[in-house]
């Protein structure tokens, strides 16, 4: 659709970082992203904005839309052109195929992510935490219905 970024954030400290996190929940939120993508769209995003700090110091996340894919990268603070290359992470997103969005969508979703992020910086670590939370019970579910294939599985007089 466009390859000029339709959302910039400066991270020049590590509570620009968690402020970058909650925006790129949003921003993956009104591009109708599914909740488990939203939280990988936020967890990446909070890595890219983590590796800028330490590597730049002070830089730009960039959120983009090209080949029906949304894009997060950093560039250097002050550099508008081309993204910066090399160690720097890149998180790229195929969009929602049932979401088709058009240009004009794009500025509804920036008008958005200004004019509310919902809750300030201590709901984004509140929503972290459900997110381990859940993530967690996820994973004890998923071991005890391996455990109970496993064993069924090394036992054939089971059952």
């Amino acid at each position: 659709m466009t390859a000029t970024p339709f959302l910039t954030l400066s991270v020049s400290r590590t509570k620009d970082a968690i402020l970058v996190r909650q925006r790129a929940r949003h921003v993956a939120s009104l591009l109708r992203f599914e909740g488990r993508q939203q939280t990988c769209i936020a967890a990446g995003t909070f890595a890219i904005a983590c590796q800028a700090l330490g590597l730049l110091g002070r830089a730009r996340l960039c959120f983009q839309i090209e080949r029906d894919q949304l894009q997060v990268f950093a560039r250097p603070a002050g550099v508008e052109e081309a993204p910066c290359r090399g160690v720097l992470l890149r998180l790229v997103k195929p969009l929602p195929s049932d979401a088709p969005l058009e240009a004009t969508d794009l500025g509804w979703v920036v008008r958005q992510v200004e004019l509310s992020c919902p809750g300030g910086l201590f709901h984004e670590i509140v929503k972290q935490n459900e997110e381990v939370l859940t993530l967690l019970h996820e994973l004890r579910v998923s071991r005890a219905n391996l455990g109970e294939t496993g064993g069924a599985a090394q036992n054939p007089n089971a059952a």
